[in-house]
């Protein structure tokens, strides 16, 4: 066994803790937040509104990010992550209390979901950075997507057995079920340990340090191609599939499909993703995302959509997993790295929503400008085009990264 199989079995109690916490987090998202969308259509019908209460999300998922790094700072991590599941059980509520009268605020639960979400990742990537080191870092986030992908394949088969056999009061159980899956979730927050950080909030320093700023700022452009890809696949596929088929459960069924596809390509980066290896798994990944729209751009159908879900499950994870962990990479090498970590996550998000709000307008604009056929199209486009960007900055990163910090455990992989 060589030095990079042997750390996959050194990851810490914490770590394992983190795995569990993400895990329920994972599951309860995609019990809930899959139909959420459909949820939304049968009352609204309109895809711009739809689009609009998904903007809400990613926009205040950065004002969240924002206002959890302060909080952080000022207490500890641990006390945004326990008031991330207080913000999103009060939406799971008034989804379950207003009922159909929800949609009538759609933009504003939309901004309480995205406030939450980004009270919860801002506390989780900074765990993460805390309980991982360059040398556990693959086999951690390898082993987390692999346990995602479990999450999310079970979560909306059952979300769509629940909904054809109760379609009354299935999204109240739904609801109620992510609720309780949150908590638990929090529960297992008591068995990480405190570490506070100095008090200072310095977001100026986050998005410019001292030294090695050329570096963090391909960082950044990366992090923004990332999220522009993000941001209408967060809804738009799924949505789709539901309006071509008109049928809960053969929509659970595609995510099922998608969700055994990432839970293959988790798989196989817990198994063989090394450093040396990163390059070639993001270039696959990239040229593979980009042809997986092909067929989109000709006719969108329930065998193009299926097509292309299960080709973006199997090679999403093969760009996620190499662009995570050389970010927290890059981010140790900054500096005040243990002091200014907050800051560094609170700048990457901030960067990579605003790549999901812009494409998202995109999408609307196109919307109002062409018809509905080519805006899709279109959109499906930039949804190719956009890894092949991720990968131009990917490897400028990673080469400028290498010159400057050689590190051992190239090749030994």
């Amino acid at each position: 066994m060589n030095s990079t199989e042997a750390t996959r079995h050194l990851l810490p109690p914490s770590s394992k803790w983190l795995l569990s916490i993400n895990t329920l987090f994972a599951g309860a998202s995609a019990l809930s937040n899959t139909f959420l969308n459909v949820y939304l259509w049968k009352f609204l019908q309109d895809v711009e509104q739809i689009a609009t209460y998904n903007f809400c999300i990613f926009f205040f998922t950065a004002i969240g990010y924002a206002t959890a790094g302060w909080i952080a700072k000022k207490s500890d991590r641990l006390y945004t992550l326990r008031a991330s599941v207080a913000i999103l059980a009060l939406f799971y509520i008034l989804m379950i209390s207003l009922g159909a009268k929800a949609v009538n605020m759609y933009a504003l639960l939309g901004a309480l979901q995205g406030v939450g979400t980004g009270f919860f990742w801002l506390s989780y990537n900074v765990l993460v950075f805390e309980v991982t080191e360059p040398e556990t870092r693959d086999a951690y986030n390898g082993a987390n997507g692999f346990l995602f992908a479990i999450a999310t394949m079970a979560a909306p088969l059952l979300a769509g057995r629940i909904l054809s056999t109760l379609p009354q009061r299935g999204y109240t159980i739904i609801f109620a079920v992510s609720g309780a899956l949150f908590l638990t979730a929090v529960l297992f927050t008591w068995r990480l340990r405190r570490n506070a950080s100095p008090p200072s909030y310095d977001l100026y320093s986050g998005f410019s340090p001292k030294e090695h700023r050329n570096l963090w700022r391909k960082m950044l452009s990366m992090s923004f191609s990332m999220g522009f890809r993000e941001g209408t696949l967060a809804f738009l596929p799924f949505l789709l599939v539901f309006l071509v088929t008109q049928n809960e459960l053969t929509a659970s069924r595609y995510l099922l499909f998608t969700a055994g596809g990432s839970l293959v390509a988790y798989y196989i980066v817990k198994r063989f993703l090394t450093n040396s290896r990163r390059m070639f798994f993001v270039t696959t990944a990239a040229i593979m995302l980009g042809l997986s729209v092909v067929l989109l751009l000709f006719e969108v159908n329930k065998f193009s959509l299926f097509v292309f879900g299960i080709a973006n499950s199997l090679f999403t994870p093969l760009l996620v997993i190499p662009y995570s962990c050389l970010t927290y990479d890059v981010m140790g090498k900054l500096p005040e790295a243990a002091h200014r970590k907050v800051e560094y996550i609170v700048i990457r998000e901030t960067v990579v929503n605003s790549g999901r709000c812009l494409s998202i307008l995109a999408m609307i604009m196109l919307q109002e400008l062409v018809s509905a056929t080519l805006a899709l199209q279109l959109t499906f486009l930039m949804v190719g085009l956009s890894p092949l960007v991720a990968l131009f900055f990917f490897r400028r990163t990673e080469t400028s990264f290498q010159t400057r910090f050689s590190s051992p455990l190239r090749g030994s992989g």
